[in-house]
């Protein structure tokens, strides 16, 4: 059912952006993990862009400043939005103060990233040439219970994750990546610093092999344990040239993460699924995956909504929970899943009976076909004073108490929510996602409204934790004219547990 509310003083409205790519300010509270909760944390070791689209002319672009004199070694991996599996996995090697820029677009159905950037990639041909997503982790011998097509990643999110950093451009690795007159010393000689040490043999099954489970590449001894606490910059914007629609801002970034580990492991199969946002205490180890959590746990997730088709303005939610797979992608014996007999709380690579964290704070396993539900509620209102109809209930005059609602559910780790009322025309994704779900509020509201604001409340999961969860609107406003349209990016803003 459907239970409305009015508010008595209006939303206010976001400022125009200009017509080129946008600076909005998409600004995760985050948590020191050796700190107080630090809320508008615009830089750390452990990063979350929440969404990528490469689909119907979109592109994704990722700007990444190294801010210290420090080299760092840095992993990049771009998730698909169902179970957050693997779609493509290089690390970049920043020298200090450098800058490392990319994006992702569709390429014969598939993400293809590709930089102009000359900062060492490991594998170079991510510089060089570009790189294709590919289906490998939830395909054949990996396969989940989603989706098998290449469908599934044209979206999702990137997680960039510090892995080792050094002060200043020390033998191997990171003299071999240090640009002069603009360009790196030799990328092909760094690239073969993160080749499987010669004693370790390739792996088939069995313990994952190596100093810490790391394969004992060569640049773990180039790279020293992270100690910065807030050493990444990554700025994120989407563009869509043929609508004339960009937007921009800031990824969720977590301070402090990783701090005194040395994560650094072999660019190759299997050591290349680590580190990874649980593994804040050490390779393979999800120990601190609940501390890693509390850095952006919420309740709730508070923002505006506005469709209105006949106006051109369209509005996306987008939720992503970047740690579901740790908890609901459950599958021992498969190493591509995020919940596996290899990443436990011994960490090191070691064997355990199971991942021994699967579910809480999230509800179900990710089964066919291909979802995890999560329970939401929605509270739902306008901007104005008003009478407010309950459909079920009777009449309710406004002001009153907030009612609520369960909806449905959020079902996969990169969520998109279209909330609008079809009384002003159909309600469509402005990114044109294929797992965008639509909330009509149409007969709910009395006048009815085409804009308002929400309170998405998570309402399965324990009160004393809340989700971890992340994420923005973006709004669209087309005028038929591509010179004339823009879009905007504004942060959600989130209700914590307490303390």
């Amino acid at each position: 059912m459907f239970r409305m509310n009015k508010i008595s003083t209006a939303m206010a409205t976001a400022g125009l952006l200009s017509a080129a790519l946008m600076a909005g300010s998409q600004l995760a509270s985050a948590q020191s993990l050796s700190g107080p909760l630090v809320t508008g944390v615009t830089s750390g070791t452990a990063v979350t862009v929440p969404y990528y689209t490469v689909r119907a002319g979109w592109q994704t672009l990722m700007n990444i400043t190294n801010t210290t004199g420090n080299s760092l070694a840095v992993k990049v991996r771009v998730r698909e939005s169902y179970n957050s599996r693997d779609v493509l996995d290089f690390n970049v090697l920043l020298s200090p103060f450098d800058v490392w820029t990319a994006s992702l677009s569709n390429n014969a159905g598939r993400p293809f990233l590709q930089t102009t950037d000359r900062s060492c990639t490991v594998p170079i041909s991510v510089r060089n040439s570009g790189e294709f997503g590919n289906a490998l982790a939830y395909t054949g011998q990996f396969a989940d219970q989603g989706p098998q097509t290449n469908e599934r990643m044209l979206e999702g999110y990137v997680e960039l994750l510090v892995m080792g950093e050094i002060p200043g451009t020390p033998a191997g690795a990171p003299a071999f990546a240090k640009h002069v007159n603009g360009e790196p010393v030799d990328c092909v000689a760094a690239q073969n610093r993160f080749v499987r040490g010669v004693a370790i043999p390739a792996w088939v099954s069995g313990p994952i092999t190596g100093v810490a489970g790391s394969g004992d590449p060569l640049a773990r001894g180039d790279y020293g344990p992270i100690t910065s606490p807030s050493p990444l910059k990554v700025n994120i914007s989407y563009l869509n040239q043929a609508l004339g629609l960009s937007a921009g801002g800031t990824a969720t970034h977590i301070q402090g993460w990783g701090v005194g580990q040395n994560l650094v492991t072999a660019q190759q199969f299997p050591w290349f699924l680590e580190p990874a946002l649980a593994s804040h205490t050490g390779l393979w180890n999800n120990t601190a995956l609940p501390l890693v959590e509390s850095t952006i746990n919420a309740t709730a997730v508070i923002n505006e909504w506005s469709n209105f088709p006949a106006n051109g303005v369209q509005t996306d939610w987008v939720v992503t929970f970047p740690t579901k797979s740790f908890r609901a992608d459950i599958s021992n014996t498969n190493i591509q899943a995020g919940c596996n007999q290899w990443r436990n709380n011994t960490g090191g690579g070691v064997i355990a009976a199971n991942c021994q964290l699967p579910l809480t704070p999230f509800q179900n396993a990710f089964l066919a076909p291909g979802k995890s539900n999560i329970t939401v509620t929605y509270t739902l209102y306008d901007r104005e004073e008003a009478v407010a109809v309950v459909t079920t209930d009777g009449v309710t005059v406004s002001p009153a108490p907030p009612p609520e609602v369960v909806i449905s559910t959020l079902p996969y780790e990169t969520n998109v929510l279209v909330i609008g009322n079809s009384t002003y025309g159909a309600l469509t994704p402005a990114f044109s996602s294929a797992v965008a779900q639509v909330v009509d509020v149409k007969g709910q509201l009395k006048p009815e409204s085409p804009y308002g604001w929400v309170n998405l409340g998570f309402t399965g999961a324990p009160v004393s934790t809340g989700l971890p969860a992340t994420g923005f609107i973006f709004k669209a406003r087309t005028f038929g004219d591509r010179l004339k349209s823009y879009g905007q990016m504004m942060n959600h803003g989130y209700v914590r547990p307490a303390p």
